[in-house]
């Protein structure tokens, strides 16, 4: 996975590509390089490192270059290193690419190659894509390109330059995102919208077998199996550039934390959409929640929120769905798929399978025009803004409220509550951004429990029914940026082996809502406490202090103050937050 960026105009390539690769180092920051085609010969400078440290060591101010393309890294085949950094090169060095994605065919195909005569310098499955063009080229770049990507299985965004055709980027795609900035007598080539933003706002999405020959005055998409020209749908991005800065926070992340009470009120912005599709949704048998990571956390809150309601449903991880789940789907299924970037590789391909058995696909999803919101039937989008820190936060705020709306709207349409229910838990729902200010308005108190905690080697996230997903996305957010070993559980299940880890000073995290299972709640803790567990509880008159809410809208609240104390435990511990080790933010890979 990584971050792919291409620039022709008539500017500084190198200064573009590396100002485009920094707004893109949330996908990939393990080894960066560039590659411009410069009087007639290539430039090629990688190397490990960040984007900043490559970039120094460039020397990119002294590259006269009006074309090139870029890649910032996060390894899947081959370790970190400058010889597996991107852009690969076949062997004259007449044909330059940068790629996302894998290839499965990749060793069939190098063995091919070898045989032919080529030699390959690094670990990847990049590299055979130049080999192979430059295999296939007789006298047409794009005929060369066009035949070499049709020979690729897996998945792939790919950008290629050449030195015998130095006015153009050839670019494709299956499975991986890429687009085409458009601006006047200039293009920009990038893995997702934040990369372009500070130049246009007019962009192309290509999608899956689309391939494009890309100049500084046009952009032709076409079709990989016929090279048909395809005419595209040119989209207006509506995000501020502000949006993707940090804008003087230290972290993206706690930039980020700090916009959740937007992130509630721009979800709500969709209601008309939910409460279509509601309407819809009422006419299936069967539910289910499909995502992956923090994602599948939200979609875990929607099984408990219908089931609140008597309306049965599933919460299945996209890495398990396509294996195992799909077998069950018919047209008789609904599947509410849940992704920030809409890019999420195991999650897409259980869709795609999902559609193929008849089943209704509903996308709750941030990112306009990604690839989920084109196999869906219908897209519930979050508005929530780019969200440039690996580890999400006002996403899953998002995501929250949209799969609270939707379920809510379901059983009102399944005569489940009333209208008069429904209304006061939407009053409460727009009282929720106030709220949650004032818990951000206590920020320093949650950091001033995070001093006596940051230096634990483990901990216990414990809750019941909707709060057990929020133990896990507490517990996952921990480990994702500040490396603790954080385990997550029902309350009711510390009893069933957990216990045995608890020692003094242990730390227990409990997310305890005042609802009906309070005093259950209150006897898990007393459970850990007499372990001699430190215990912080989450909730009205905790340690973690919330204001009053309806417990139906507790996962919402309830998760704010464990971010901000993941957060501050990452930077105690002298750690980047935005950037966790050998974690990328949109997991295009299988």
């Amino acid at each position: 996975m990584c971050g792919i960026a291409g620039y022709i105009g008539d500017k500084s390539a190198s200064k573009i590509l590396f100002e485009m690769l920094k707004r893109l180092e949330y996908r990939g920051y393990d080894s960066a390089g560039i590659a411009c085609l410069s009087d007639d010969s290539v430039v090629v400078f990688k190397n490990k490192g960040t984007v900043d440290k490559v970039m120094k060591e460039s020397g990119y101010e002294a590259i006269t270059s009006k074309i090139g393309i870029a890649h910032t890294r996060w390894a899947t085949h081959g370790e970190p290193s400058k010889e597996n950094a991107h852009p690969h090169c076949d062997s004259k060095g007449e044909f330059i690419v940068a790629h996302n994605g894998i290839i499965e065919n990749y060793r069939d195909l190098k063995a091919e190659l070898m045989e032919r005569g080529h030699r390959f310098e690094s670990q990847t499955d990049t590299e055979v894509i130049p080999h192979l063009i430059s295999e296939l080229y007789v006298d047409s770049f794009e005929e060369a390109f066009r035949e070499a990507v049709k020979r690729l299985r897996g998945s792939f965004a790919v950008v290629v330059l050449s030195a015998k055709e130095p006015d153009r980027i050839l670019i494709a795609r299956k499975d991986s995102p890429l687009i085409v900035g458009l601006g006047d007598s200039e293009k920009f080539i990038a893995s997702d919208t934040p990369a372009v933003l500070p130049y246009t706002k007019r962009v192309l999405i290509l999608d899956d077998f689309d391939y494009g020959i890309v100049t500084k005055d046009h952009v032709t998409i076409k079709d990989l199996q016929t090279g048909e020209e395809i005419t595209k749908k040119v989209h207006e991005i509506e995000w501020d550039i502000k949006q993707a800065e940090k804008e003087g926070f230290t972290h993206f992340m706690l930039k980020e934390i700090f916009e959740e009470s937007e992130a509630v009120k721009n979800a709500v912005k969709a209601l008309p959409d939910i409460e279509k599709i509601a309407k819809k949704l009422k006419n299936y048998k069967r539910i289910y929640f499909l995502g992956c990571g923090t994602a599948s956390h939200a979609g875990f809150v929607g099984k408990y929120l219908l089931e609140r309601f008597s309306i049965p449903s599933e919460l299945v991880l996209g890495s398990e769905f396509r294996y195992s789940t799909v077998n069950t789907i018919d047209k008789d299924c609904a599947i509410i798929a849940v992704s920030q970037s809409g890019e999420t590789a195991d999650t897409l391909a259980s869709v795609k399978d999902a559609r193929e058995r008849g089943a209704y696909v509903v996308s709750i999803v941030n990112v306009v025009g990604s690839t989920l919101t084109r196999v869906s039937d219908d897209i519930i989008y979050t508005y929530s803004g780019p969200e440039i820190a690996v580890a999400s936060t006002k996403a899953y705020v998002g995501q929250l409220t949209s799969i609270t709306l939707l379920s809510l709207y379901l059983a009102k349409e399944l005569q489940r509550i009333s209208a008069d229910y429904l209304d006061e838990i939407i009053d409460d729902i727009h009282s929720l951004p106030d709220k949650i200010g004032q818990i951000l308005g206590n920020e320093e108190e949650v950091k001033g429990l995070a001093e006596k905690l940051f230096d634990k080697k483990i901990f216990f996230y414990i809750g019941r029914r909707l709060n057990y997903p929020t133990a896990l996305e507490g517990a996952l957010k921990i480990k994702e940026i500040a490396y603790v070993h954080a385990e997550a559980y029902p309350a009711g299940e510390l009893k069933h082996g957990p216990l045995a880890l608890l020692e003094e000073g242990v730390p227990v995290v409990a997310i305890n809502p005042n609802d009906d299972l309070l005093e259950k709640m209150d006897s898990n803790i007393q459970e850990a406490k007499a372990r001699n567990a430190s215990i912080i509880v989450v909730g009205e008159n905790g340690a973690l202090k919330t204001p009053v809410i309806d417990p139906i809208l507790s996962p919402i609240l309830y998760i704010v103050p464990l971010h901000l104390l993941a957060y501050h435990i990452a930077v105690l511990r002298k750690l980047d937050p935005d950037k966790p080790r050998n974690l990328a933010k949109s997991v295009t890979v299988e």
